[in-house]
């Protein structure tokens, strides 16, 4: 099946570019004509679009169209975000529901001594870095919508070199600390920026556009219950039962059945989810058995340590020394 975008993202992106006298080729321009009345477009037409433009942008431009663009281009996505009662809970949308807006990577989120990280893994074969720094800078204006206040990242790192003057990705990101030449592109905000509440927002209204963008993603990309089930467990390996019930819209009772129709239980897909993120983590330098614990969704660090041992038959320290000591611990 093949990726697509929406379509007002992509008005949204010509729209900016156009003040900067970028003529599109004529080919290019047809066939997104031919597109018109979509609601969606290939990704790989916008993949050709961005290569036309490409060359013709002065350094910065992704910046400058990242920390242009509104709520109203990212269609549902937007407003879900609008929604959130903090940066937190926006986040998880973003992870969960980006494929809505456009399907040329994924988000994920971590934590830590720096903060909670976002990342971007992107898919991208042209304009590569032109079009994370839209992403990011995207971001990072999206974060003070969700905040009602001017939110200022910790630090941004980006996978590629420096493209214009520091000056420039400081009007973006304030103070922030900004690497160039890392191993990923992100955007790191601090613990207190992460929960912060100033909007008063409807509970109501979110569970709406939840819902909505359930539906969505589901036309987008059909999946089964358990594809459900195991792609939430991927990104939020805390949820209990009730709340995984609660995020598919249906009873504890209905998650049970259903799982069980197809030979499987909670316990076992949460159990296995959480032991993938505990060895994946692991060798993480800022990582403890305390923040794992509480990460995973433990209710004390003494019952992470149980479940640790019954997954390795060693104790986190004794797992640790042999596995992650040998080779150096990673810095992340």
């Amino acid at each position: 099946m093949t990726a697509t975008v929406t379509q007002s993202f992509t008005r949204a992106i010509l729209s900016q570019l156009a003040q900067y006298d970028i003529q599109l080729e004529p080919a290019i321009r047809a066939q997104l004509a031919d597109y018109a009345g979509q609601p969606r477009l290939p990704l790989p037409l916008q993949d050709a679009m961005w290569q036309s433009i490409e060359s013709q942008v002065a350094p910065g431009t992704g910046l400058r169209v990242g920390r242009a663009l509104m709520p109203q281009h990212f269609d549902t996505m937007g407003f879900l975000l609008l929604s959130s009662p903090s940066l937190s809970v926006a986040v998880d949308c973003l992870v969960n529901y980006s494929p809505l807006v456009g399907e040329g990577g994924q988000f994920r989120k971590t934590h830590d001594s720096r903060g909670w990280k976002i990342t971007y893994d992107d898919r991208f074969t042209t304009a590569v870095t032109l079009r994370i720094e839209a992403i990011i800078a995207s971001i990072a204006t999206g974060a003070s919508w969700v905040a009602g206040k001017n939110i200022s990242p910790t630090a941004v790192l980006f996978a590629h070199e420096a493209q214009t003057s520091l000056s420039e990705y400081q009007q973006v990101f304030g103070e922030a600390d900004i690497h160039f030449d890392q191993q990923e592109n992100a955007i790191i905000y601090a613990d207190a920026d992460w929960h912060f509440k100033q909007r008063e927002v409807n509970p109501a209204v979110q569970a709406q556009m939840l819902e909505l963008a359930k539906q969505q993603l589901s036309q987008l990309h059909p999946q089964s219950f358990e594809d459900n089930v195991k792609t939430l467990l991927n990104n939020q390996p805390w949820l209990s039962r009730a709340q995984m019930a609660a995020s598919l819209a249906v009873s504890e009772r209905t998650l049970t059945r259903k799982l069980q129709s197809r030979g499987m239980t909670y316990q076992q897909l949460s159990q296995s989810m959480r032991k993938h993120h505990a060895l994946e983590q692991i060798c993480l330098a800022h990582v403890t058995q305390a923040s794992l614990a509480d990460y995973l969704g433990y209710s004390d660090e003494h019952a992470f340590a149980k479940a640790f041992r019954r997954w390795t038959g060693m104790g986190f320290s004794a797992y640790r020394n042999r596995y992650c000591n040998a080779t150096g611990m990673d810095d992340d």
